[in-house]
């Protein structure tokens, strides 16, 4: 567990999925300070609607309690936060979900509540990205009252108040000590406020970034320890805040990029909202041209202004239709059948793909692909797949026993089945799942990372399962 900063961790806005360049495998320019905020939606580095960063030197984080940040994997669907330098190299980068909670009620299939706030599936790729499961979840009719989950998504705007639109819906195996509520606050008075039906004490929490306020109008991101919370006879319920974090965009930034739907349009005005975010597109590039922006799922480049609103260079209307809602770049592994494989952790059907450049017997274990497709609830359908020698700086993956474990060099020699014995090397970013350093000797596991001439950088070792 690590317990260390972000600095301007402020600029997450729960509402944004967020598209640096627009278009399908873009990359990132040059100059200044940049932050991504958006929905991960492929790995290659990792990629975030649609655009590559380079993760190889960066830990992911999460904060599972007020001031403390935890190492994790990035996965499908998760709402990240990336800062970053020249050429798209990341400096941070944090994932960070919308709700951790019990679910309270469940009113349709697709259609539930967690901690006072409304929750809605999503099945269409114009209104943002499609809902993934994970867990024991395979679909929305899987999720039942009482289950401990996390829920990441975007804050939307609908006639009876706000609904988080899920993009990835995960069933926890028990809930956290802390709860987390992020949404756009109501009723605020000294000490306390409302975010949907939930009503926060906030009288003893620590408000960031230092000197904000909360008011009404504002997004907001609580923590809560699990334990405060209270359930009333008619349904609504109250926690006391540990932690409360007022979202704004980040104002060291020199390039800032928001998404989400589309609310509260001015077409006159030339303005609209994006959750907590207020929008200027005048004399912004429309792309398409011409194109409806009512209710539509948009990603926005530009500019903070002083009063905290956001002034656009470009808008993109991203409705799945002319870029790819997912992309995988890796070695197949747990391989079964051309339906039933995974790419970098996650499960493809690849049976109704086009395939270029690949073996003529076909797709098989090992064999480095570049894929792209739709997502499914619990994964990825495949419509293109190109196989191809492993280029040089991507992310490999590779499966064996460790053996001859040096934790003061943090190396070991990584024996697979078949093929001659590498070098591995761990460092300070590494992230050991399942397996600690001092207990590698012996055990089948994966390692994914950058060859560096001969040896393989670890940027996570896992136990084979």
């Amino acid at each position: 567990m690590r317990s260390k900063s972000l600095g301007a961790f402020a600029a997450f806005i729960a509402s944004a999925a967020l598209l640096l360049v627009p278009g399908c495998g873009g990359g990132v320019g040059s100059g200044g300070t940049g932050m991504a905020i958006g929905t991960v939606n492929g790995f290659g580095s990792v990629i975030v609607d649609g655009v590559r960063y380079d993760d190889s030197a960066v830990a992911t984080l999460r904060e599972d309690a007020p001031g403390v940040e935890t190492q994790t994997q990035a996965r499908l669907g998760q709402r990240a936060e990336i800062r970053y330098a020249d050429g798209g190299v990341a400096t941070a980068l944090m994932v960070d979900a919308t709700l951790i909670g019990t679910v309270s009620g469940v009113s349709a299939p697709g259609a539930f509540t967690v901690l006072g706030q409304p929750v809605a599936v999503n099945s269409d790729p114009a209104l943002g990205p499609v809902t993934l499961f994970a867990g024991t979840y395979v679909g929305a009719a899987s999720i039942g009252v009482g289950d401990a989950v996390e829920v990441h998504g975007l804050i939307v705007a609908r006639a009876a108040g706000f609904v988080v639109q899920a993009t990835r819906i995960e069933r926890l195996a028990a809930l956290p000590a802390y709860l987390k509520v992020t949404g756009v606050v109501a009723g605020a008075r000294s000490g306390v406020f409302t975010i949907g039906t939930l009503t926060v004490d906030s009288s003893t929490a620590v408000v960031l970034p230092a000197g904000a306020s909360v008011v009404d109008g504002a997004v907001a991101s609580l923590l809560a320890r699990a334990t405060s919370l209270t359930v009333n006879g008619d349904g609504t319920s109250r926690v006391i805040a540990a932690q409360v974090r007022v979202r704004g965009l980040d104002a060291d930034a020199t390039r800032v990029t928001v998404s989400g739907a589309v609310s509260a349009l001015d077409s006159a005005g030339q303005r609209f909202t994006l959750g907590g975010v207020r929008v200027s597109y005048a004399g912004a590039t429309l792309s398409p041209s011409g194109a409806a922006l009512a209710n539509r799922y948009v990603v926005v480049t530009g500019r903070r202004q002083a009063d905290g609103s956001l002034q656009a260079d470009a808008v993109t209307v991203r409705d799945g239709t002319r870029e790819s809602q997912a992309e995988l770049n890796g070695n197949i592994t747990a391989f079964v059948s051309a339906s039933s494989f995974q790419v970098r952790g996650v499960a493809v059907d690849a049976s109704g793909a086009l395939l270029e450049n690949c073996p003529a017997s076909g797709l098989a274990n090992g064999l480095y692909v570049e894929l792209a497709g739709s997502f499914a609830p619990i994964g990825v359908i495949a419509t293109q797949v190109h196989c191809a020698g492993e280029p040089s700086g991507s992310t490999v993956e590779r499966t064996g026993v460790a053996g001859n474990v040096d934790t003061a060099a943090g190396t070991f020699v990584l024996t697979p089945s078949l093929g001659a014995p590498l070098q591995v090397r761990w460092t300070a970013t590494t992230l050991f799942d399942n397996v600690r350093a001092a207990t590698l000797s012996g055990k089948r596991v994966q390692v994914q990372g950058q060859f560096n001439g001969s040896v393989l950088v670890a940027q996570q070792i896992e136990v084979d399962d």
